[in-house]
């Protein structure tokens, strides 16, 4: 009877050791899962070293390399939106809308009539572009040039080389233009373009 009993026992005791073994089995896999995994380098120094410094950009988050650098200035370019430009743009004036005449000549028929006196030291070449010929004027010399379809330019030069000044003369002929070519020594008073508007405005140059 003392031997039953010792053998009904056992199993208990069995089943204290399985159930102690069945609890402590999930926890080791727990304890192994707990470690902490390897990290891995978002910005290795290979994204710095030609040739991919120049040429990879580097991931979101990193030190910008030369490519990333170049890159991010193209597409703020590209997206930059360009200044609206004014519709009424106001054109520049001519250069003769920018000056003030020297004289007014009245046309008659749309013709004019130049004279030219000489009054420096040397002769002068003087050509009413589309109409006559270089021409040369004696100093002292004086010449009329007639009828002279405006608009009309008119060039004089110093056959030295010299500056000129030309000086608008009053005139009592109808039609006729009358200036003196003088000297000066004024580089920024240069003159030697004669130019007639077909409202009879002239201009020099």
């Amino acid at each position: 009877m003392y031997q039953l009993n010792r053998w009904k026992k056992t199993p208990g005791i069995v089943q204290i050791i399985s159930g102690s073994l069945l609890i402590a089995l999930p926890t080791a896999p727990l304890v192994a899962s707990a470690a902490p995994a390897p990290t891995l380098n978002s910005c290795p120094r290979i994204y710095y070293e030609e040739p991919y410094n120049s040429n990879v950009r580097v991931p979101q988050g990193c030190q910008p390399n030369a490519a990333s650098q170049r890159l991010n200035q193209q597409e703020l370019g590209q997206n930059m939106v360009p200044p609206a430009r004014p519709t009424n743009v106001t054109q520049p004036p001519l250069p003769e809308t920018r000056q003030t005449p020297i004289a007014t000549v009245m046309p008659i028929a749309g013709e004019v009539s130049v004279k030219l006196t000489n009054s420096t030291n040397a002769p002068i070449s003087y050509q009413a572009i589309g109409h006559t010929e270089s021409r040369m004027l004696a100093r002292g010399a004086e010449i009329i040039l007639q009828n002279l379809p405006t608009p009309v330019t008119v060039t004089m030069v110093r056959a030295d080389g010299g500056l000129l000044k030309v000086i608008p003369m009053s005139s009592s002929e109808k039609g006729m233009l009358e200036v003196s070519i003088d000297e000066t020594s004024n580089f920024n008073g240069n003159q030697g373009v004669l130019r007639i508007q077909p409202d009879g405005q002239v201009f020099l140059n």
